[in-house]
């Protein structure tokens, strides 16, 4: 539940050694994109990074029926019409990429918003899906931005996701040690005009920014502040989200009709 405004989103395709394409969270499969990823070679592999990327899943296993579709956790459940090859849900790469891709499971377990965090390492590029997003304020209305502020979706994890992991955050925290050890020189956003952090430094300090909501605390203060945040969630969080989605998607819309209609 969320205010409907521009959500840039793209695709990452990889090619690897034998020039076959690995696709992670596929777009809408245009003409003119069709075109563009022929050119880079044949498609392969075709990937879902969480259970919320898989609106295009079946246009492109369509397009190229000899590529393998593989699943985010919870997502084969919720696509009974696709025929997935596998779940990736673990930090194992497959052997068709080993030694190319790594990826980390970036989750605590609750399967609402686990992520396959992946590193091209030819590259030494990170990609991120829903954990990082960031977005131009100025394509929105003046609500909208307030709505992107509050869910701190400007180079940082947004507030939805964070909230998605009240409990276990140590699960996180080992994945985020484990993204921080492949010491990235370059970190791709998918929701972005086109975030792309170039430099080591850059991307270290990038990650502690957007990550910062995962420090370590001493047990006794995390398990507090994990209360504390569901009850926030419960009783502030999901009311005022409400009321911001109620004023953006329609008492906002029905005053810019009738200042149209004076």
């Amino acid at each position: 539940m969320q205010p409907r405004y521009p959500y840039p989103h793209r695709a990452i395709v990889i090619r690897l050694d034998d020039s076959s394409l690995f696709v992670i969270s596929p777009i809408q499969l245009t003409a003119s994109i069709r075109t563009d990823v022929d050119r880079l070679g044949s498609v392969k592999y075709l990937v879902s990074p969480n259970h919320l990327h898989h609106l295009y899943l079946g246009d492109w296993s369509q397009a190229y029926p000899d590529a393998k579709v593989y699943a985010s956790p919870r997502l084969t459940s919720k696509r009974k019409d696709l025929t997935f090859y596998k779940t990736l849900s673990t930090d194992i790469p497959e052997p068709e990429w080993a030694g190319q891709i790594d990826q980390c499971l970036f989750g605590s377990g609750n399967g609402w918003i686990d992520e396959l965090v992946f590193f091209h390492r030819a590259s030494c590029t990170v990609i991120f899906t829903d954990l990082v997003m960031d977005f131009d304020p100025l394509t929105f209305s003046p609500l909208s931005r307030l709505t992107t502020q509050w869910n701190q979706m400007y180079q940082h994890t947004p507030r939805g996701v964070q909230f998605g992991h009240i409990f276990d955050r140590a699960s996180l925290q080992s994945a985020l040690k484990t993204v921080r050890s492949w010491e990235a020189e370059h970190a791709i956003v998918a929701h972005s005009p086109w975030l792309c952090v170039d430099g080591k430094k850059h991307v270290a300090a990038f990650l502690d920014s957007a990550f910062d909501w995962l420090t370590p605390k001493p047990a006794l203060i995390e398990g507090t502040m994990a209360v504390a945040r569901l009850l926030t969630l419960l009783l502030v969080i999901l009311p005022v989200h409400a009321l911001i989605v109620l004023a953006a998607d329609i008492v906002y819309p029905q005053l810019m009709k009738q200042d149209e209609n004076r």
